[in-house]
């Protein structure tokens, strides 16, 4: 008897749960600790509920909910950040020996961005509470110049928790003696900085502390990195009976003298080495962030040493990838990085030689963790797979993994298409590598609607996976309806080298088109495409390219474009990283003129007819509402049929189920006008 799978729907495919935060193998490599987000469409919120999986049982038991940024403080105790009601702040959380509710250690005014254990405690990073800030008179932000409020704080846990429980077992009257718990330590900074990130290395009571000048993304590259030694025990003990200038005497702090935009992202085993991302900038003014070592113990204690940059070696330019995610262990420095549409690990020596393991069919998702053991843990994407969290067990030629979940037998009755790879050769000669998304029953013999959903960055790439699990676009539910979907690799993504990704430089839209107008007529050309019903959807770059395509194209029967750029003048003027921008200078010098205007979708809207359903967050940073409004005022002038939703209070990203639905229901209602002839009704649902 054959089973026949259920179409997914609309609200199926928004109601499907994801992993979100890292999996971590636990020190002694017993147990992995992964959390998985539930959609709640009644509550309009995510569940996120927290899992240990016993490598020894093959047991896996519900611990905890609700919590975020979860790691092990050691092999039997939890740390994350979990938010504290009636304020809604994020502070860190231990839950000892697994078992019970967690025990509160911070109750600072502010949610705690990031933390990382350190001594008998946690170093974390939030917003300063200040005692006495500056007066102004009115409600305004100074752009470009609002002074960072960002701190760098300690905590003693020990402490924490005996302030915490001399609070509720007395009384207001009581004289009680709190001891201090914890102490900004970027009070010893010269001045108020940004925090990118730090790193920590405990063994030797030292932080990595990366900084901006600004909080503002434009200026990532106007950097400041500090080497941070502190032994919070005695910080603590003079503390306890004098003040905190005297108390910071023992703390030594020395600013690294790195090129502009290098950060410290890794410490070597041993602490005499740091691991570094940075770009370099005096061969090629865009490029990819590298990956690079400088040798402590060769210049001792002289951190500041101006000659500090010449002592720096990068290990990535044979691999020649871009790092996604990387960690420096006793067996080596690991790297995470794209390859054509697959994230694959390769072990990178100080020399930059490299060997490149496979886990077969299954790769991670932008991310993995490993512990000092080397072992690994990650969720892992695969075509013939959903998406599972895997552990993989070193075996001296890779790892042996585990598969930890069981999302794919959970929804084995929901038909979610096929996938596999393909590659094409694009108008100037490059190859192309993209995904093509197929209904199960798919037939050779006939002719398919197409839909192209080029990816977003563009420093990025699709991935392998047989769940499209973004949300914003009902994929699965496109392929139940007989509708084909290529998501191409186009060039400036990441997965084949520098070349390829800078060859979208001062060519955006152009090439990039090259790229999916040969695709298409490679399908075409295979005879199962119906090439007078071919769409185009995506969101950021790829609702850019969507709305490019439509405007300067005949191609397209319709488009829909999520949070695209218009003009990248509009862009350059309102975007919180205008550097982003893969085109030379400015739009206010000639020269660089004509290259920002080709680029632009809105320049061709003299012969645009394409219809486009346009989708936009109204508080969006990266690419304003304003792009959203030209291209529909401009597109309504021309007569052209065109649809546009805002979302109020909505970022570059949504993250709420119920707007999650809203979306792709309308991207869907409109394909299937457009493509299948259907009546095109927003608000009839699906389910």
């Amino acid at each position: 008897m054959i089973t026949v799978k259920k179409r997914p729907t609309v609200k199926d495919l928004a109601a499907l749960p994801f992993f979100g935060s890292k999996p971590y193998v636990s020190p002694d490599c017993s147990k992995i600790i992964y959390l998985q987000g539930v959609p709640n469409l009644k509550t309009n919120t995510f569940d996120i509920i927290g899992y240990i999986y016993n490598i020894e049982t093959r047991t896996t038991h519900q611990l905890f909910n609700g919590s975020r940024n979860i790691k092990w403080l050691d092999s039997s105790s939890i740390c994350c950040l979990k938010s504290v009601q009636p304020s809604g702040n994020q502070q860190i959380h231990v839950y000892r020996d697994l078992i019970g509710e967690p025990l509160q250690i911070t109750e600072h005014p502010t949610s705690i961005k990031n933390f990382e254990p350190f001594g008998n405690g946690f170093v974390f990073t939030a917003s300063k509470s200040e005692s006495n800030p500056k007066k102004r008179v009115g409600n305004f932000i100074h752009a470009e110049n609002e002074e960072p409020k960002d701190g760098l704080f300690y905590v003693c846990s020990e402490r924490a928790i005996r302030n915490q429980e001399l609070s509720i077992t007395s009384f207001k009257e009581e004289d009680v003696k709190y001891l201090p718990s914890y102490f900004e330590i970027t009070k010893a900074l010269p001045e108020p900085l940004a925090i990118d990130s730090f790193v920590v290395f405990p063994e030797k009571n030292t932080i990595y502390l990366n900084c901006q000048t600004r909080s503002d993304l434009i200026f990532e590259n106007e950097t400041s990195c500090f080497k941070i030694e502190l032994t919070p025990d005695l910080i603590f003990e003079k503390l306890d009976n004098s003040n905190l200038e005297d108390a910071f005497s023992s703390v030594r702090i020395v600013k690294l003298a790195l090129p502009k935009g290098f950060k410290v992202r890794g410490v070597s085993p041993h602490g005499d080495k740091v691991l570094l991302t940075g770009r370099d900038t005096e061969h090629v003014p865009e490029t990819r962030p590298d990956l690079w070592i400088l040798g402590v113990s060769k210049l001792g204690d002289e951190l500041s040493d101006p000659a500090l940059k010449d002592h720096l070696k990068c290990i990535t330019e044979k691999i020649d990838r871009y790092p996604l995610d990387f960690y420096w262990t006793d067996q080596g420095i690991f790297m995470l990085h794209w390859e054509e549409s697959r994230c694959l690990i390769s072990r990178v020596d100080e020399e930059g030689e490299f060997e490149t393991y496979s886990l077969g069919e299954v790769h991670p998702e932008n991310y993995f963790t490993m512990n000092k053991e080397g072992h690994i843990a990650f969720t892992g994407l695969s075509p013939t797979k959903l998406n599972e969290v895997y552990y993989g067990k070193p075996n001296g030629n890779g790892w042996d993994l585990t598969k930890l979940t069981n999302e794919t037998d959970k929804f084995a009755h929901i038909d979610f298409g096929t996938i596999e790879s393909i590659k094409w050769i694009s108008k100037d000669g490059t190859e192309i590598e993209g995904l093509l998304r197929k209904p199960s029953d798919f037939n050779p013999k006939k002719k398919y609607p197409l839909i192209i959903m080029p990816h977003g960055g563009p420093r990025s790439s699709s991935h392998y996976s047989l769940l499209e699990n973004e949300y914003y676009r009902p994929v699965h539910s496109f392929l139940a309806k007989g509708i084909l979907i290529l998501q191409p690799n186009y060039r400036g993504g990441l997965g084949k080298g520098r070349e390829f990704m800078e060859l979208n430089h001062n060519n955006m839209g152009v090439g990039d088109m090259w790229d999916i107008e040969s695709g298409i007529e490679h399908l075409i050309a295979l005879g199962f495409v119906n090439e007078s019903r071919i769409g185009s959807m995506g969101g950021s770059q790829g609702g850019y390219l969507s709305a490019f395509g439509g405007m300067h194209t005949d191609r397209f029967t319709a488009v829909a474009v999520m949070a695209g750029v218009s003009s990248w003048y509009i862009y350059y003027i309102g975007s919180d990283n205008r550097n982003g921008i893969h085109l030379t200078g400015t739009p206010y010098e000639p020269e660089n003129r004509e290259n920002y205007r080709k680029s632009a979708p809105i320049s061709a809207i003299g012969k645009a007819k394409t219809p486009m359903l346009i989708q936009h967050g109204e508080e969006d940073k990266r690419i304003s509402v304003i792009s959203a409004q030209e291209l529909y005022r401009a597109l309504k002038h021309k007569g052209v049929p065109t649809e546009l939703f805002t979302y109020p209070g909505k970022g570059h990203g949504f993250i709420a189920p119920q707007d999650n639905y809203a979306m792709m229901l309308q991207v869907y209602r409109w394909f299937c006008h457009y493509l299948l002839d259907e009546d095109l009704d927003f608000f009839k649902d699906d389910f």
